[in-house]
């Protein structure tokens, strides 16, 4: 019977699987994700929606470097290129929330300059810099194609786009490079050198011509050259991303981002609207662009499965049995609770045969159609007479008791001749069969099951198990 394979599968898979937890449930070695079955279809249990309620994700780790381009009023000559500039590492922790989102901790630190000389314009600065902040990125999973409801979605592709948007606070200290190693204060004159002196006939002789050493030794608040007093040195910023995952493997990934942080601070540079001459800025604040690659690692867990006992639906190919209908009678085999019913004999919504005299044998087997309530009949669905009746309790060998509803299902009350053998149902499980037929019927298995899931029993993992037995001893 394919619908008891399906059943014993699952709760196979379900309690022999060891138990474990992990934000996006606990962990386990799972079966071989490579041909993957919609299993869109498969409700028998519970929905996709009901799933996401009981998933935990287990937080991944990951670590990158970038390159940082400062977007402000003092620039670099490579400002344009984003894979050209400062080299500022990047770490943090992230967590699924549920299928689309995740959330991350994240810390960049590093140092960001500019340098710019053009125009009579001679400015530079140096800051490093540390940033702490959150984000939260949607993957699309909305959008993307998804063969298995069931699996996660980086299971089911190796490239993911996601898009991101968080808060972040930045520190910083901008400083610049104003002095050579001597002391000397830099002067920029108008033929591309740098002098000791300012610029002038008289001094053209006696200048010294000096070098840059990139020593960025001047606290540029400190110096308070556009009497801006002292400032904060911290700004909250907006970061907003995009890029790709690229799962190598189920646990390791490597992330393709880039994220324009936008600032709410003019003053990274130094340089803002309150300047004068060569230090007029703009009103507008400083933001910067990082690009990046990071590598993100669980090491925490070693699959994404559902925290149900560690119930592990991917091994099994559901749809194969969803839609099964063996015995042809219109009810799949997931709902048939009689399977094998002959060809083209009319069955109810559970798949049984009709009985219209509720006798206990099928119309189809019925050669009395209209039999009365308190009779007793025959396996032919014939009302016996009493004297059929004292000879068969008068025959040898006689009937085993445990045997007689087998033979004359009237006699028992028993509603559906296809069900199989009786075996005394346990004590701890007598509260399951809710009919009272001294049978446990797969529609009593489920509604115990969904219990348990909804942890609304007492039952025990064990308990479950030892019912499932049962249930197919019967």
């Amino acid at each position: 019977m394919k619908k008891i394979l399906v059943i014993l599968c699952f709760l196979t898979g379900m309690f022999f699987s060891p138990v474990t937890s992990f934000s996006q449930i606990d962990t386990t070695t799972v079966a071989d994700t490579s041909n993957i079955a919609d299993t869109s279809g498969f409700n028998f249990f519970f929905s996709e929606q009901e799933i996401n309620k009981y998933l935990t994700y287990k937080p991944l780790l990951w670590i990158g470097i970038g390159s940082l381009s400062f977007y402000g009023d003092v620039r670099d000559n490579y400002y344009q290129n984003p894979l050209v500039g400062r080299r500022p590492f990047t770490g943090g922790i992230s967590r699924k929330l549920n299928p689309f989102l995740t959330g991350d901790f994240f810390i960049i630190k590093g140092n960001m300059s500019g340098n710019e000389r053009n125009n009579g314009r001679n400015l530079n600065f140096m800051t490093n810099f540390f940033i702490g902040g959150a984000s939260i990125s949607y993957n699309f999973y909305h959008l993307l194609k998804k063969p298995d409801i069931f699996l996660p979605l980086e299971e089911q592709r190796i490239l993911i786009p996601y898009i991101s948007v968080g808060i972040e606070t930045m520190n910083f200290n901008s400083k610049a490079d104003m002095k050579d190693a001597n002391g000397n204060f830099y002067h920029y004159w108008s033929d591309g050198t740098i002098r000791n002196v300012e610029e002038s006939p008289d001094n053209e002789i006696n200048s010294v011509v000096l070098q840059r050493d990139y020593t960025y030794e001047t606290d540029l608040r400190e110096l308070n050259l556009d009497n801006l007093g002292h400032y904060n040195l911290s700004s909250l910023g907006i970061p907003i991303g995009f890029g790709l995952d690229f799962y190598m493997t189920k646990k390791v990934s490597l992330r393709f981002g880039a994220t324009y942080h936008m600032m709410f601070s003019d003053l990274i540079d130094n340089v803002s609207d309150a300047g004068k001459g060569i230090r007029k800025g703009d009103s507008k604040n400083d933001n910067f662009l990082y690009t990046y690659v990071a590598l993100k690692v669980d090491i925490f867990s070693s699959e994404k499965i559902i925290n149900l006992g560690a119930l592990d639906l991917r091994g099994i190919d559901f749809s194969k049995f969803d839609k099964t209908d063996e015995d042809g009678d219109g009810v799949i085999d997931l709902w048939d609770e009689c399977p094998e019913t002959p060809p083209n004999v009319a069955v109810d919504k559970k798949g049984c045969p009709l009985d219209g005299d509720k006798d206990g044998i099928p119309d189809f087997r019925d050669e009395e159609l209209t039999s009365v309530d308190t009779a007793i009949v025959g396996i032919n669905g014939v009302t016996l007479t009493e004297e059929q009746i004292q000879h068969l309790s008068d025959s040898l060998p006689a009937i085993d008791m445990d045997q007689i509803c087998d033979y004359y299902p009237s006699m028992c009350g028993i509603k559906n001749i296809l069900k199989p053998n009786f075996v005394k149902i346990p004590d701890k499980f007598k509260d399951i069969d809710t009919n009272k037929d001294n049978y446990i019927s797969l529609e009593e298995l489920n509604d115990v099951l969904d219990k348990f899931f909804d942890f609304k029993t007492n039952l025990s993992i064990d308990d479950i198990y030892e019912l499932t037995k049962f249930f197919f001893s019967q």
